[in-house]
């Protein structure tokens, strides 16, 4: 037994800061206060770009998922949830404490899905409430398209997959500060998302587009790796993380595999999320 070591570095310091002048808070019969104008901030900007932040982040890190290349519907989306449930079984990702986090758009598939409408209590809530609840036992956090990486149609989680600090959050008036006529909104927070490289196929991501497919291997002792819409492919043959391990390489031609060796891949481009880590451990 030992311990795994990941080294992980935070990068998202974010802050913004306003004020709300006396003279026109008076012009406007004071109907703008700093503390109220802070929380609307932190609200209605902050809190949304951190869900897309971390929601990036998972589908970036996820071990496993597929691109379908087609939109899902109400007789297929069912199917498609629990596909990624199975593969996340097959991995021995526990099966409690998982949430899936699904657009909207297809959300509304899975209320109207054969499996739900057809039970007559759930399909009740379904179309009455628009509540599923769960699925396959695993919790749904319905979240808008736009939060989603584009093309994505759901991520499932199993929730200590990441790790996701807030490290620092201040939210600050200043009364009447030194030179300022007015009060001083401040904020700042840091902050940021990792997934964890012994638990990564703890995250399932499903697809029509927007997403590397997971690559190809080919071949025993001399493996060559495709994946189509790659800038470049990286891999490792020690077993870690291709997507963050300081060994992985850049694939430039097939690689070599000794018995009992894991090779493991993935692809990565511009303006795409990063694809699943395909897998292949040689038979010794």
């Amino acid at each position: 037994l030992g311990d795994t070591v990941q080294t992980l570095t935070m990068s998202q310091d974010k802050a913004f800061t306003f004020s709300i002048d006396h003279g026109n808070a008076e012009d406007q019969f004071n109907i703008k206060h700093c503390n109220e104008q802070l929380k609307s901030n932190w609200d209605e900007v902050c809190t949304p770009a951190i869900d897309i932040y971390r929601l990036g982040r998972w589908a970036n890190g996820a071990g496993l998922g597929l691109v379908s290349g087609t939109a899902l519907t109400s007789a297929t989306v069912m199917r498609a949830i629990m596909a990624g449930g199975a593969a996340m079984n097959n991995k021995l990702a526990p099966k409690k404490n998982r949430v899936l986090f699904i657009a909207e758009s297809v959300y509304i598939e899975t209320k109207l899905s054969g499996e739900i409408i057809g039970i007559d209590k759930l399909g009740e809530e379904s179309v009455k409430n628009g509540v599923v609840g769960r699925i396959d036992g695993t919790d749904i956090v319905p979240v808008a398209d736009s939060f989603l990486p584009a093309g994505i149609s759901f991520i499932i989680k199993y929730r200590d997959a990441t790790v996701d600090p807030m490290k620092l959050k201040t939210l600050r008036v200043q009364k009447n500060p030194l030179g300022y006529d007015a009060d001083v909104g401040e904020c700042r927070f840091y902050h940021d998302s990792f997934v964890l490289d012994a638990k990564m196929n703890g995250i399932y991501v499903h697809a029509q587009s927007g997403m590397l497919p997971v690559p190809t291997l080919t071949g025993t002792s001399s493996v060559t790796i495709a994946c189509a819409g790659s800038t470049a492919i990286r891999y490792t043959l020690d077993g870690s993380n291709p997507k963050t391990s300081p060994t992985a390489l850049t694939y430039s031609g097939a690689v070599a595999v000794s018995a009992g060796q894991t090779l493991r891949a993935c692809g990565t481009g511009a303006g795409v999320v990063n694809s699943p880590v395909a897998e292949y451990t040689r038979p010794a």
